[in-house]
């Protein structure tokens, strides 16, 4: 099936499904009810931030630890003068970072230590320009990437290892930088891309790409530490990847979107060491825990680990509340204002939340 074109300027997890309608497919696995349940103790609150220029929009987020957030995106979005924008969040407040000249859009921010961040930024044209930026603890600057490729997403494992996917030519690559070198550890020719990367440890990486047609099978991919092998993924139509959250080797999510004609709403898919569930989504007017139509264009959401064992996740289809899925059931909060949260970020060790939502504002729930 071939897709819409998409604007080289959005991350990974953005789409342009057109005006229809669309019919949510049914799925296997236990769908949760939740009646009367209660969503996690907290609330979301909007943090006061620098306020870009424009219509902007924060595509990645990172707390590595209670005290410090790193915030990405862009503003004046799709306009000639777009700009890439990164926020700090510090004890002292917030301050807008300066980045490298001719940088339109940050997609992706990764961190484990306050003094050591990545990110991946492009130009107007990503294709063009495609940038892997480092903060030192004082400055962001440009870093080599892997050689030949254009890089799509990133990761850091808990040793310190930059994971990252990108593209060679028409491959698909997913390589990973030690010590200030880049080592290739897996080269799919031919390939759609691998969109999304998760890593919990130098032998538990995970990465997802899109399938686009009905022969192919779901490009998911999992590496032990010496080899990686192609997770069976059981569905009469493939899936596209869309993020990849790991918490532990037994406890890994996916948020993914069938690649059907009908064009149903993502799906939330959960391993557990040893088999895959799938878990509808819940739409705006649905009971929780149901399956309902979908009318929603642009971007498909996001998610994050809760810290208690499950997930949050922001949809277009329900900007009027924020999910969380226990792993039984699904309950609703409500943000702080009426949009998408496309990026969030859970503080290590924590249940605290961060999140940046589709107009530049930052929100945060503890």
């Amino acid at each position: 099936m071939d897709l819409p074109q998409t604007n080289p300027l959005l991350p990974r997890r953005a789409f342009a499904l057109g005006g229809a309608a669309l019919l949510g497919a049914a799925v296997t696995g236990p769908l949760g009810r939740a009646a009367h349940a209660a969503p996690p103790p907290g609330e979301w609150v909007d943090v006061p931030v620098p306020p870009p220029a424009g219509r902007s929009q924060l595509f990645g987020i990172a707390a590595p630890d209670r005290w410090h957030v790193f915030a990405g995106g862009t503003e004046n979005a799709f306009q000639p003068d777009a700009r890439a924008v990164m926020l700090h969040g510090t004890p002292r407040g917030w301050t807008r970072a300066v980045l490298p000249e001719g940088l339109a859009v940050v997609n992706d921010v990764r961190a484990r230590h306050a003094a050591s961040a990545w990110a991946i930024a492009a130009g107007r044209n990503a294709q063009e320009r495609t940038d892997l930026l480092h903060w030192n603890g004082h400055h962001w600057t440009t870093v080599a990437g892997p050689a030949g490729e254009r890089l799509q997403a990133i990761d850091l494992d808990r040793t310190g290892g930059l994971w990252a996917t990108g593209f060679s030519g028409d491959a698909a690559t997913v390589s990973v930088r030690r010590h200030g070198q880049w080592t290739n550890t897996l080269t799919l020719p031919e390939s759609s891309g691998l969109n999304a990367i998760a890593a919990g440890s130098a032998s538990d990486v995970w990465a997802g790409g899109i399938g686009n047609s009905q022969t192919t099978t779901t490009p998911l991919w999992h590496f032990d530490g010496t080899d990686w092998t192609r997770m069976p993924w059981d569905s009469q139509w493939p899936h596209w990847i869309l993020q990849i959250e790991y918490v532990a080797p037994d406890d890994v999510w996916f948020y993914a979107l069938e690649q059907n004609p009908l064009f149903p709403p993502p799906t939330l898919h959960h391993w557990d060491g040893s088999a895959f569930t799938v878990h509808a989504i819940p739409g705006p007017s649905d009971p929780v825990g149901e399956v309902g139509l979908m009318s929603a264009v642009g971007f498909l959401g996001s998610i994050a680990a809760d810290g208690q064992g499950g997930v949050w996740l922001s949809s277009p289809r329900d900007p009027a509340h924020l999910l969380n899925f226990d792993g039984a059931s699904w309950t609703r909060a409500t943000p702080p204002v009426t949009v998408t949260a496309y990026s969030m970020t859970r503080v290590p060790h924590t249940t605290t939340m961060w999140a940046g939502t589709q107009i530049g504002t930052v929100w945060r729930r503890s």
